[in-house]
């Protein structure tokens, strides 16, 4: 599960550098990380519409179950596919941030907590952010495509970020040394076992999962920063200057959402193909 993902991630430093011994003041290289903001307002928003969900279910159809009950999935905006290929395609969005149970949301809750830190530490704020959604948009998008069961979950969003640190991971193994190498392997095979053990288990969302894989990876190709050295080296830890990409980076932005709006017109032409055939 990605709970083993998580703790091999926890076990090693991540700092892309050795630390240098006590007294050694000879400059290294270190990148400057952010704080986790959007990813504790990810986790607050995860929570307060899963409560929500139990207060409405409770006043509404007088049951403490509201997030098992179909009918408050339905109005809170659950992925269901007929409902999205006749015009509610905001539920993409929306069945993101719904939980179906409360081991469904803890499960997602400690995962974007493990992991969210350490991708918005390196891709900075915007860039976690639109790589956790616009990932997050492509697993809705691939279990629309090819999954017809209702489904809704952060999953996607969260293998969007498995994917986006792989790919860190991958593109900068050299300079994190042996532990980030380490880093890079325990997480691919993970990956690979949280894929294999979901394709044997009913109710899981595979599809969701690959599709925040491959949008995750797809979104990360053009975020990834480009790191030089500081032009003036001093004694001790120097901060890797990072490469002005800002307007190829949000033109990437808008490539992978034309290429999702694609991808979501020519499910929706199958979708409403099949329901005509079964009318």
């Amino acid at each position: 599960m990605l709970n083993q993902l998580i703790n091999s991630i926890n076990e090693h430093e991540t700092t892309p550098v050795s630390a240098p011994p006590a007294m050694d003041l000879r400059p290294h290289f270190v990148v400057k990380q952010t704080p986790p903001i959007v990813t504790n307002v990810m986790l607050i928003a995860n929570v307060l519409v899963f409560v929500a969900m139990i207060v409405y279910g409770y006043l509404k159809f007088g049951t403490l179950n509201g997030t098992e009950d179909e009918q408050v999935l339905v109005l809170f905006g659950i992925k269901v596919n007929e409902l999205v290929a006749t015009g509610e395609v905001w539920r993409l969005f929306t069945c993101m941030f719904i939980h179906i149970g409360v081991l469904h949301l803890l499960f997602n809750l400690y995962a974007l907590y493990s992991l969210g830190p350490l991708a918005e530490g390196y891709f900075g704020h915007w860039r976690f952010t639109a790589i956790y959604l616009i990932g997050g948009l492509y697993g809705s998008l691939f279990s629309y495509a090819f999954s017809p069961s209702p489904s809704a979950g952060a999953s996607g969003a969260i293998f969007a970020l498995a994917s986006c640190l792989s790919i860190y991971f991958y593109f900068f193994r050299e300079n994190f040394g042996a532990r980030g190498r380490a880093i890079l392997y325990n997480m691919l095979i993970v990956i690979g076992i949280n894929l294999v053990f979901g394709m044997s288990q009913a109710g899981i969302d595979n599809f969701g999962h690959l599709g925040g894989l491959f949008g995750g990876a797809l979104v990360t190709i053009g975020l990834l920063p480009r790191y030089r050295r500081p032009a003036a080296l001093a004694y001790g830890p120097n901060v890797m200057e990072e490469e002005p990409r800002q307007y190829f980076q949000l033109a990437w932005i808008v490539l992978c959402l034309a290429l999702w709006y694609f991808g979501l017109q020519w499910a929706t032409q199958n979708i409403l193909s099949q329901m005509n055939m079964d009318q």
